[in-house]
């Protein structure tokens, strides 16, 4: 079966590595063709973006973007399918802001997440993150 210890790290890692402006942590996680796809209730799918170059691009873009401290707390992480070698994980986002000692829910979501075992490393291959509101 699939490392559960080792996807749920990564899992918290990737919200820390974002909040916290160390995005070089995404290159190693994601393949080289991941696919991040983003929709929203009630718009439906808002943004499908491919390849680990334009992934990054919107890490980027959005973390510069920001003025506010973020937190992206994961939980409620379960896994729906799992071998050996591949596993599908779901998990809910709540998105904190602080700005000038205020904090904010921004968005909250679920993430699904497909990772394949490359090389002796498990990476992500697509992840969809399904808003449940537009912030």
């Amino acid at each position: 079966m699939a490392n559960k210890q080792a996807i749920t790290e990564i899992l918290g890692k990737l919200g820390w590595a974002y909040d916290t402006g160390h995005l070089d942590f995404f290159e190693t996680i994601y393949t080289k063709d991941s696919r991040f796809t983003i929709s929203i209730a009630g718009k439906g799918q808002v943004g499908d973006y491919q390849t680990l170059d334009v992934i990054m691009g919107l890490y980027r873009g959005a973390k510069a973007a920001q003025s506010d401290q973020r937190r992206h707390c994961v939980s409620n992480i379960f896994f729906a399918e799992e071998t050996e070698t591949t596993a599908t994980v779901i998990s809910y986002l709540t998105l904190l802001a602080t700005k000038e000692g205020v904090t904010k829910t921004l968005a909250t979501g679920m993430y699904t997440d497909k990772f394949a075992l490359v090389a002796g490393a498990w990476k992500i291959m697509h992840r969809d993150l399904a808003l449940d509101a537009p912030y």
